[in-house]
């Protein structure tokens, strides 16, 4: 299934310009936060928002409506900034961080919509009746039958992305579903202007609410669909497919654009097959060895449809990408000592990891599996470690047929490493046992900002 690499492609294959650095802060992203929170703070207490805190009940209420409404939608204006994958704001924090600070985002907004429903409803109230300002604040008042169906669209996606429900469909389901929050922010945006204390009579502030709300918009076209259309009319075709351990294939995806690429082992790409029934799936999947001139290589196991069907692709294929992401690269390292320890298909972005360690590394590689079969480049790993002055151990079995009930507590980690204290500490691979090795490293002596994990933020 494997093309056969000349001579010439062997001299010419160079690793890869690692990605250039970012230079965003902490201090930075807390600025722009502050300053939008001011911003916020300072329509609502502009228009009365204060002053009203102290007037009758239905003042109250209003006041409180007014500034829930206006912290929900700050509350989506950051949850949708932190996935315009910014490559500036990505390599600062990792997609992963950025897309659960997004997902906290979008519940807190949640929480604030019903917030702003309960006390506009309360605040309408007076004298028509609770019944009364139901029915029109869900379709007698302008523009409110559309916030009413942009409201239940926004709770609908906030609902299904709670981990009780991702877990239980599909992530291309998800994807879908949660488009509809696009539609109902769209839908809800319209009854701020119109009836909103804050932009109703305040021409300035109504001109900077759309023009910031428009600028987002275009943030996210620019950095969401132009990387897509980007990606599409730059694919890379499938160079080799090999059969790997367990039923996992190694992917092995070329092209000449990769000569102006940049990307570092320990990243990850959504690779999307370009064939019928197949360009509209776009599916995260980490780098498995490190990325040359000469193809990235993916080690896929079949985990489920999207997975399934790049195990049985062929070579010449085209795929698109998006990426690389991903901060969990070996420039953590540096020239220290590190434990890599990897899980399932975790293995991975272990083997990408220890091919651009530095010799000094003394790399210890820690590989958990629930059979012999599922063990994959074990040759690989056995020669970069050796190579890197390290050693493999590799634990096979259920959980239950183990000697020890844990084998990422803290005593069992330092009899195997005993230095561990004085080792960076990478996991990949499974949420449960990636947090079990956080854990077990922390309690054996690990500093927090010594451990990292390469983890799927689905």
């Amino acid at each position: 299934m494997s093309r056969p690499t000349t001579s010439s492609q062997v001299v010419a294959t160079q690793p890869l310009l690692p990605p250039k650095a970012s230079w965003v802060l902490d201090t930075d992203v807390g600025a722009v936060i502050g300053a939008l929170t001011l911003v916020v703070v300072g329509l609502w207490a502009r228009h009365g928002g204060v002053s009203s805190l102290g007037g009758s009940a239905t003042d109250v209420f209003t006041s409180l409506a007014s500034l829930t409404g206006l912290f929900a939608s700050e509350a989506g204006i950051l949850g949708l900034l932190l996935v315009t994958r910014t490559p500036m704001l990505e390599r600062r924090y990792g997609l992963d961080r950025l897309f659960n600070w997004h997902r906290l985002l979008g519940e807190v907004m949640a929480i604030l919509i019903v917030a702003h429903i309960v006390t506009s409803i309360e605040a309408w109230a007076d004298p028509t009746g609770v019944m009364t300002a139901i029915r029109d604040l869900t379709g007698r008042e302008p523009y409110m039958g559309l916030t009413t169906a942009g409201t239940v669209l926004i709770l609908v996606v906030t609902v299904t992305s709670l981990k009780f429900f991702r877990e239980r469909i599909t992530y291309e389901t998800w994807w879908f579903i949660h488009l509809l929050s696009y539609v109902g922010l769209g839908f809800s945006f319209s009854h701020q202007i119109v009836l909103g204390t804050d932009f109703m009579d305040d021409t300035i502030a109504r001109w900077f609410w759309i023009a910031l709300h428009v600028g987002v918009a275009l943030w996210i076209v620019w950095g969401r669909w132009g990387t897509l259309i980007r990606s599409l009319a730059r694919p890379l075709r499938v160079e080799s497919v090999r059969a790997e351990a367990g039923g996992a294939v190694s992917l092995t995806l070329a092209g000449a654009n990769l000569r102006r690429h940049r990307a570092a082992s320990g990243q990850f790409y959504y690779l999307r097959e370009l064939a019928p029934g197949r360009w509209w799936s776009n599916n995260p999947f980490s780098l498995s060895a490190e990325p040359t001139t000469a193809g990235l290589r993916f080690t896929i196991k079949d985990r489920g449809d999207a997975s399934r069907a790049f195990t049985r692709i062929a070579a010449g294929a085209r795929v698109a990408i998006e990426g690389p992401y991903g901060v969990c690269t070996p420039d953590l390292v540096g020239d220290g000592k590190v434990l890599l320890i990897a899980g399932g298909v975790g293995i991975g972005p272990i083997v990408s990891f220890l091919e651009q360690l530095s010799p000094t590394s003394q790399p210890v590689v820690l590989y958990r599996a629930h059979a012999r079969a599922e063990v994959a480049h074990v040759e690989e790993l056995e020669r970069l470690a050796a190579a890197h002055g390290g050693r493999l151990h590799i634990l096979v079995g259920a959980r239950t047929t183990l000697k020890v009930p844990d084998p990422f507590a803290a005593d069992v980690l330092l009899k195997t490493v005993p230095d561990l204290a004085e080792r960076v500490v990478v996991v990949a691979g499974p949420e449960s046992m990636v947090k079990a090795v956080q854990r077990g490293a922390l309690r054996a002596g690990a500093p927090a900002e010594n451990i990292h994990a390469e983890r799927a933020w689905w």
